[in-house]
């Protein structure tokens, strides 16, 4: 065979055929020559086989090769048809290659998206020159246009760019994702974030955004919330905002990402300390997740609660004061009703012939239930069931002046005292028992000084008005309302009284002196309730103290001249009418050696009896009685017509007689227990008149 014409046909058919044909092709053409099985024979020349052999091989690798471009874009059509996303790649613009994702994007086929016209069509016109800016300034990343699909619907699209090499060209390869639904919930997550913002501004004074424990963003007046601007706490540390003893609590509550409601304390950059409510939960802002702390300012709260708590203090100390004054009112009563026995007694004794050492007996008998009637007395004032008499208008600087003259050596060597006592202040009242509270009150504030250097200021003047500290006074209760007040204020500069020792200053036998028995403020406080007047005190240990009285103010000081001495009145018959045998007996004896004819009732039904049938020329009549006390029998006997004189006494009245009797129902009242004389002075005024 022609070694030439063969090589010539090999040759022809690896030029001319497919790859994948060729080494195929290529055999039959040595089989047709004669070769078995398509290879070449030693019949060939060695040069000419050999060159076969090398035919046979390049066709071979040609087949490699071209399968393994077939592979490699099957590869690449795979991956490109499989990505969620649509790929093209453009030239400044103009389309040379795109998968199926992305003409299905566009709702089209892939050949229809080539070309230099796509990206206008496919893009809004709003989004396009910032595009085309991109495209000429090779800007590469990702961004959100919206695109425009080939049936004219819209969709938003991200879109991410990057520089390339296809072949020999440079090129523009993007990477293009729907994110219409991602944009939706994103809108959502948006007004979302806005409602919230909305409803939490409504329950909450203040919130505030942070991200790892640092502020991003407030919703609320933060100015008046902190009394700092905004832009000063945006981007601090959340921690900074809080107080030192509470950031170890709110750091684990930041750290651990804790929810809920907790109480803490902020602190502004002026040092005030905010008591708040929060509420943390988590959420997002513009898409991104933040805490949410929601803040309610509790600095009225606060202040709510302690006034609360101090009502409540109040209240149970007002209970505590009234629980022992009647106690304390109802030992007196009988006490008093025994003393009437024993002073009369001891005065009857003195009366008689006796030798040196009973008349020695006798006068400390009637000294002693004197001083057990001075404490009866205290006990009476501090329940506030002293009666005050008839009131009258006292002026404060002429008390204070006798006061000075009477104590004025007792008080301490190195206390110095100032007086500021207005003219007008003129207390309705009884002179006695208002001399009494400020001789207490002046007592007192001495002995606060201890000894050492220190001033007492003691200042009276008219106000038209309580103030505030009123509102939780001890006392009575007071009001504006139609009346004006004397206020009386007596300060020392003495160590003071810490909150529990305030809370029992007035309790009858409680005392901070080693000699005191406890009851000279437990008898200013009853004294002054019963003037219808209040006492609050103000005091700190180290820092002195205050105490505020607040009395009923009278128009101008009485001037009554002095009344002459009644005249003796001869004896006649004087019911005595009261519960108590003890008294009803001791009376009498005082009575009949004055020459006086006594009749005896134990209740206000068995007096009226005998009134019915033979009028006394007087009445004694104890206030305080079972069944018809004193007041309902006096009135019972003027509404019968009667006109006989009463003289009701007591050891305490429940509250003022002329709150509950007219003035000229009654001639004359008598606080037990009294003395002989006091008995027989008022006894002859009244059947002199």
């Amino acid at each position: 065979m022609d070694s030439l014409a063969l090589l010539t046909d090999l040759a022809r058919v690896l030029a001319a055929a497919p790859p994948a044909e060729a080494v195929a092709e290529m055999r039959a053409v040595l089989t047709r020559a004669g070769f078995a099985d398509g290879e070449a024979g030693p019949e060939l020349p060695e040069p000419a086989r050999a060159t076969v052999t090398e035919l046979l091989r390049v066709a071979e690798h040609r087949v490699a090769e071209h399968g393994e471009l077939l592979r490699a874009k099957e590869r690449a059509r795979m991956l490109s048809e499989a990505s969620f996303e649509g790929i093209m790649i453009h030239v400044d613009g103009s389309i040379i290659d795109a998968n199926q994702p992305f003409a299905d994007m566009l709702r089209c086929r892939p050949e229809e998206v080539l070309g230099p016209d796509t990206l206008r069509r496919c893009l809004a016109p709003e989004d396009l020159p910032d595009v085309l800016k991109r495209l000429r300034d090779r800007v590469e990343g990702a961004y959100v246009v919206t695109g425009v699909r080939m049936d004219g619907t819209r969709f938003r699209a991200e879109i991410q760019s990057k520089q390339g090499v296809y072949g020999e060209r440079p090129v523009r390869v993007a990477a293009v994702r729907d994110v219409t639904e991602r944009e939706r919930i994103y809108d959502l997550i948006r007004e979302s974030e806005s409602q919230l913002r909305e409803l939490a501004k409504t329950a909450f004074d203040l919130l505030t955004y942070s991200r790892d424990g640092v502020i991003v963003d407030f919703v609320g007046d933060v100015e008046a919330f902190f009394g700092t601007p905004r832009d000063q706490l945006i981007g601090r540390s959340i921690i900074g905002t809080v107080a030192p003893e509470y950031r170890e609590q709110v750091g684990k509550h930041v750290q651990e990402r804790r929810t809920g409601v907790f109480r803490s304390v902020l602190v502004s950059d002026h040092g005030e300390q905010i008591p708040v409510e929060i509420a943390a939960i988590s959420t997002t802002l513009d898409g991104v997740p933040a805490r949410l702390s929601g803040m309610r300012d509790m600095r009225e709260a606060v202040r709510t609660e302690n006034e609360r708590r101090k009502l409540e203090q109040h209240l149970q100390q007002s209970q505590r004061l009234d629980s022992l004054g009647v106690l304390a009112g109802g030992i007196a009563h009988d006490f008093n009703n025994l003393l009437v026995g024993i002073i009369g007694s001891a005065e009857l004794l003195a009366l008689g012939d006796l030798r040196p050492d009973e008349r020695e007996c006798v006068e400390s008998i009637a000294e002693a239930g004197q001083r057990a009637a001075t404490l009866t007395a205290q006990l009476l004032a501090y329940a506030g069931r002293r009666d005050l008499g008839v009131r009258e208008p006292v002026a404060l600087n002429l008390v204070l002046n006798e006061l000075q003259r009477l104590v004025g050596s007792s008080l301490s060597k190195r206390a110095r005292v100032e007086v500021a006592i207005d003219e007008d202040a003129v207390v309705l009242g009884n002179r006695a028992t208002l001399l009494q509270v400020l001789l207490n009150l002046l007592t007192n504030a001495s002995d606060a000084l201890g000894g050492e250097a220190g001033s007492i200021t003691v200042s009276a003047r008219r106000v038209g008005r309580p103030d505030d500290r009123f509102k939780h006074a001890l006392g009575a209760e007071v009001s504006a309302a139609g009346k004006a007040w004397v206020l009386v204020e007596v300060r020392d500069t003495g160590a003071g009284m810490d909150e529990a020792t305030r809370g029992r200053i007035f309790e009858p036998f409680f005392s901070t002196k080693a000699k005191g028995h406890g009851l000279g403020l437990a008898a200013c406080l009853g004294i002054v309730s019963s003037h219808g007047g209040a006492i609050v005190v103000e005091s700190a240990l180290g820092r002195g103290s205050t105490f505020s009285v607040l009395l009923p103010a009278a128009d101008s000081v009485s001037k009554k001249g002095h009344e002459p001495a009644p005249a003796k009145s001869p004896p006649g018959r004087i019911l005595v009418v009261d519960d108590e045998s003890v008294v009803r007996r001791q009376v009498r004896r005082i009575l009949e050696v004055h020459g006086y004819e006594v009749q005896e009732a134990s209740n206000g039904d068995a007096a009226l009896a005998l009134i019915e049938r033979d009028p006394p020329a007087l009445v004694l009549c104890d206030v305080t009685m079972p069944g018809m006390d004193g007041a309902e029998f006096v009135r019972e006997m003027r509404a019968r017509g009667s006109r006989v004189p009463i003289v009701l006494f007591s050891g305490y009245a429940d509250f003022p007689l002329e709150q509950r009797l007219e003035p000229d129902a009654y001639a004359a009242f008598l606080a037990k227990p009294f003395t002989i004389d006091a008995l027989m002075s008022t006894i002859t005024k009244v059947l002199a008149r």
